[in-house]
């Protein structure tokens, strides 16, 4: 940083794409969301019965210019009325059972730059914006001091991929089924434990191409777990200790499915400390991310086969201090 080494920069290749000015950054996309929702719950058998209903309006108004010329590429204005439905079953005070429906409107997504080291042929434009669908049924169970839930779930979202001529464009739908069970509460007064466990079957549907429809969607693992835990050290008072473990399963990162990403585990472990200084609420933190000095792809996306990966963190010290007033 302080004594650094200087090498001559690197030439552009015949085939890079590149616009606009640092120093004077252009517009390339507006985007306008404004929404009002209207919901009651409905309350039977001495509230044992509950089910809420809601009923939304959203409007998107999406905006997309060329980033050197600053001319207007493509305009969406989208407005819809989205219902959902909550309903809990509480049989006893500790067990509920539940399911819920809900849809809502999400803007598109952008065409990237780039494919394969050449233009996208409307690169930086937005898509028209879609309806996506969740559906989730589960069961709870919480005393007070420990819990736990179980779920099954299902989202389907439309599905953006580059076609042949280079054209960022939407075709079928991602399709993500799954189960989730979690486990949380205080096994005894000074620890806390938040763990949980997913997996999760994220499948291309109806792409207009069979080599594709099946396939996995890219930078989406099958399992996924995390442990979160809390200990307050009865020796010193205000002092917590604690520990994450993070796994992510393997993910593909291309539409064949030809490209995988190995899965990860990280290990993160720190403590906070809280005091009073000055006559303020104090909290003082520090964490080591990454104990063990994993190396790992954190983030796997894309399109086609035109994806990225982005690595994960190294290890490394973080410490904060937060005040309360």
């Amino acid at each position: 940083l302080y004594n650094p080494t200087d090498y001559a920069e690197v030439p552009f290749t015949s085939t890079a794409i590149f616009g606009g000015n640092l120093d004077d950054p252009k517009l390339t996309n507006k985007k306008q969301f404004q929404s009002f929702a209207l919901a009651d719950t409905i309350s039977l058998f001495d509230d044992k019965l509950k089910t809420t209903l809601g009923v939304r309006h959203q409007n998107i108004k999406t905006t997309s210019y060329d980033f050197n010329t600053q001319a207007e590429t493509a305009h969406y204005d989208k407005s819809e009325w989205t219902p959902s439905i909550g309903i809990v079953y509480q049989p006893t005070m500790d067990w509920s059972v539940y399911g819920n429906y809900i849809e809502s409107l999400a803007p598109g997504k952008t065409a990237p730059q780039t494919n394969n080291s050449a233009p996208v042929t409307n690169a930086g434009q937005n898509l028209d914006p879609y309806v996506s669908e969740q559906t989730e049924l589960g069961v709870k169970y919480d005393n007070g001091m420990i819990g736990s839930s179980l779920a099954v779930f299902r989202t389907d979202e439309p599905r953006a991929y580059i076609n042949n001529s280079n054209t960022f464009t939407a075709a079928g739908e991602n399709r993500h089924q799954g189960v989730e069970l979690t486990v949380f509460g205080s096994p005894s007064e000074n620890m806390r434990l938040n763990a949980g466990v997913t997996y999760l079957s994220a499948e291309q549907k109806d792409t207009g191409d069979s080599a594709l429809d099946g396939n996995r969607v890219i930078g989406v693992p099958t399992l996924q777990s995390n442990v979160n835990l809390e200990y307050d050290l009865a020796a010193v008072e205000g002092l917590t200790l604690t520990g994450d473990i993070i796994h992510t399963g393997s993910r593909y990162s291309d539409n064949a499915n030809t490209l995988k990403v190995d899965g990860y585990t990280t290990l993160d472990l720190g403590a906070r400390y809280r005091t009073m200084l000055a006559g303020q609420d104090v909290t003082l933190k520090g964490v080591v991310t990454n104990v063990t000095g994993e190396d790992y792809w954190q983030s796997v996306g894309g399109y086609a086969d035109s994806g990225y990966l982005n690595a994960g963190e190294p290890t490394a010290l973080k410490v904060s201090a937060t005040f309360n007033f």
